[in-house]
């Protein structure tokens, strides 16, 4: 199903305009057409023909001042879950978010060793929260520990790379660590946190989230969404955490969380924030969860654009690089930033 319209509009057929501040995410979506104000419809059509080439692409959203204007499926429909790989972590800091706004955790600047001070040796007991989030734990990336009988005895037990708080790694198996952090905070695993305090508020019920064997949610990877859920939870972070005027995470968070902490290069091009990946194109800034092999949510806050994308698990050579620079050059770059920003 590939669902844009480009029909000229008759004058009774002109889109009211929706509050995409404050939409209430627990509703479905309403939809909308791409020939409007803002879209430069042609070059729109041109990327989305592009990426839909790719033998590796299964489906796309596009959320534009909160109608969805563009669904399409190539592999699957409204109904498919599909695995968002580490598109995960985002949402795992999303509830970490909710817990230390709710004081079920202090901050984020709590340490491994307050939650589990018989696990981890001297040096891994300052990991803090916040060198979970941001990458620079030193925790080595072996993401076999799902498989092993004891996860976090068989993460922390290893060397780790560098001392916490000095290094970016890109590490799964430090997002597990932190899953179980959460746990030992909130006293619920994170998919049971979640259930009431995120995906229930957001109208999501149909999804799943794999877990260690003890019962702690998957910290690295391991969600199933579908295509329009994905897309909420990238709307509900362009609402700043709101939703129908209710808080479900504070812009404090939200804000903080998606911000350039970790820059990559010197002219702060891309970058990593809370388990979020940042950037800034042609002047835009831009921030984006991202899962293997080509699972993407992004959110382009000065466009009031909301982009979900699935992809193949078994990507061809240079599929997912291919895939981010049309979305970024091709499909973003369609959309005119709003009068207000």
């Amino acid at each position: 199903m590939f669902v844009i319209s480009c029909e000229d509009k008759k004058p009774d057929e002109i889109e009211t305009v929706l509050d995409w501040k404050n939409l209430n995410l627990a509703e479905d979506w309403q939809t909308g057409k791409i020939n409007v104000e803002g879209i430069d419809t042609e070059s729109l059509e041109k990327g989305i023909n592009h990426v839909k080439s790719f033998s590796g692409f299964y489906s796309m959203a596009i959320v534009y001042k909160g109608r969805m204007v563009v669904e399409d499926y190539k592999n699957g429909n409204k109904n498919s879950k599909y695995p968002v790989w580490s598109v995960t972590k985002s949402v795992l800091s999303a509830l970490v978010g909710i817990a230390i706004d709710k004081g079920m955790i202090a901050d984020e600047y709590q340490k491994l060793d307050s939650y589990y001070p018989n696990v981890a040796d001297s040096l891994k007991g300052e990991i803090t929260i916040a060198q979970l989030l941001t990458m620079s734990s030193g925790i080595t990336d072996d993401i076999t520990y799902l498989a092993a009988a004891y996860p976090l005895q068989f993460i922390l037990e290893k060397d780790l790379l560098y001392p916490s708080g000095t290094y970016w790694n890109y590490t799964s198996a430090g997002t597990h660590v932190l899953s179980y952090i959460f746990t030992a905070g909130t006293e619920q695993s994170a998919k049971t946190f979640g259930d009431t305090h995120l995906f229930s508020k957001l109208g999501i019920s149909d999804y799943s989230w794999s877990q260690d064997a003890y019962g702690i949610s998957n910290g690295g990877f391991g969600l199933d969404l579908k295509l329009r859920d994905m897309a909420k939870f990238g709307q509900l972070f362009l609402q700043n955490g709101q939703s129908d005027g209710n808080e479900i995470i504070s812009s404090s968070w939200v804000n903080k969380s998606t911000e350039m902490i970790v820059p990559f290069d010197a002219s702060q091009s891309w970058g990593y924030g809370y388990l979020w990946w940042t950037a800034k194109v042609n002047g835009v800034n831009i921030y984006n969860a991202l899962g293997y092999a080509g699972q993407f949510i992004f959110v382009v806050p000065s466009k009031a654009l909301v982009i979900a994308a699935t992809s193949n698990s078994l990507p061809v050579d240079g599929y997912v690089d291919d895939l981010y620079d049309i979305i970024m050059d091709k499909i973003v770059s369609s959309f005119s930033v709003l009068n207000d920003q």
